[in-house]
């Protein structure tokens, strides 16, 4: 493996052992090992005192475990891993390899369905991410596959799941491998906030993936947003992309897919609901970036574009100022949106009943921390 020199991290030397391991995290993030040789970040595996264990565990809780292993794999570093941590994160990525081919077979047959009822439905997120930005090395791992439609088709769209053989409004019981009712708060919140279908599963005979969930949403944001794209115009968009095992799938055209990875950004770390189930990932603001990096100048004005027409400002500047933040990369400037990426605006958030909140430090101490950032009302 070569180091080459690029650009520092935003940290001063010497850091300290969890300083570290999140700025190998952070080199992780950006794939470089997918396009270039690292920098000098990776050195810092073999530093005396490494914290190799806060390094898998951070990889694991920000969806990056097997970029990580992959990253080892291809720059020679798999043995700066003490040995009991090396074998399960390179298995990890076999897994998730597993995973993607399985899952992709799966959509491919949920889209013929479809397409055979008359239901025009795009594939976002993991599975078409896998290849139109990863290459196929499953280094992107996903745990569903996750459908977009325009709201009219939401029962149809259902009825084609059911007769494929998935179990609406159902959840996976690990201890007894079996599916179940999701709770009553759940089938609640799903009548309430009609973005989304209550999960659809069906059970699997693989003992890796038992059960196969399919998340199919009608938005692009979320129902009662402020912020709304047209969807019918976004299905009439929808793009075939070539996926795993030499199959194709419609997905999102270049510039939603866009817009729709950072405003599903921007719903899970600026909802109040998402914030205290799960926040966000250092792998969402990484797909965000690998976009923009691969993005034509056409397609780049294309987004700005749309940004301006669908009146998305102020969502994409949290999002693209955060990004900004922890990639050193410039995209407010880019897309015409420094004006709307004041301070307290990054900070904002949104309680129940649309009551503002607000929360202290900044993405990368938010990231970093195990649990939610404490919210409190914008005074």
């Amino acid at each position: 493996m070569s180091v080459t020199k690029a650009e520092s991290p935003e940290h001063t030397d010497p850091l300290s052992d969890d300083d570290t391991a999140w700025a190998v995290l952070e080199l992780v993030a950006e794939h470089q090992g997918l396009d270039a040789e690292p920098d000098a970040r990776a050195s810092y595996l073999n530093r005396p005192g490494f914290e190799h264990g806060e390094l898998v565990q951070q990889a694991m809780r920000h969806n990056l475990l097997p970029a990580l292993a992959d990253f080892l794999n291809r720059h020679g570093l798999r043995k700066a891993l003490p040995h009991r941590l090396r074998t399960p994160v390179l298995n990890y990525l076999r897994l998730s390899e597993h995973r993607a081919r399985l899952l992709t077979r799966e959509a491919v047959r949920v889209s013929d369905g479809l397409a055979r009822a008359g239901v025009r439905a795009a594939w976002t997120k993991g599975v078409t991410l896998q290849s139109t930005l990863f290459d196929n090395t499953a280094v992107r791992p996903f745990n569903d596959i996750d459908l977009m439609i325009a709201p009219d088709d939401r029962e149809p769209t259902k009825a084609v799941l059911i007769d494929l053989g998935y179990t609406p409004d159902a959840a996976f019981d690990p201890e007894t491998g079996k599916l179940k009712e999701i709770s009553r708060l759940d089938q609640r919140m799903y009548r309430m906030s009609r973005d989304h279908l209550p999960h659809l599963r069906m059970l699997t005979d693989d003992i890796c993936v038992p059960h196969i969930s399919v998340d199919v949403a009608n938005s692009l944001t979320w129902h009662g947003s402020r912020w709304q794209v047209p969807m019918r115009q976004v299905i009439e968009r929808i793009e075939t992309v070539p996926v795993l095992n030499g199959s194709t799938l419609p997905a999102l055209s270049a510039p939603h897919a866009f817009l729709f990875l950072c405003l599903h950004v921007f719903r899970e770390g600026w909802l109040q609901r998402t914030i205290v189930t799960k926040d966000l990932a250092l792998s969402q603001f990484a797909d965000i970036l690998r976009q923009w990096r691969r993005s034509s100048p056409d397609l780049r004005r294309d987004i700005q574009a749309a940004i301006e027409e669908f009146g998305l400002a102020e969502p994409m500047a949290w999002v693209c100022g955060h990004t900004d933040a922890l990639f050193r990369t410039r995209l407010l400037e880019e897309l015409g949106l420094t004006e709307q990426a004041d301070p307290l605006w990054s900070a904002s958030a949104q309680g129940a009943g649309g009551q503002p909140l607000t929360w202290h430090g900044d993405m990368r101490r938010r990231l970093r921390e195990s649990t939610p950032p404490a919210l409190s009302p914008l005074r």
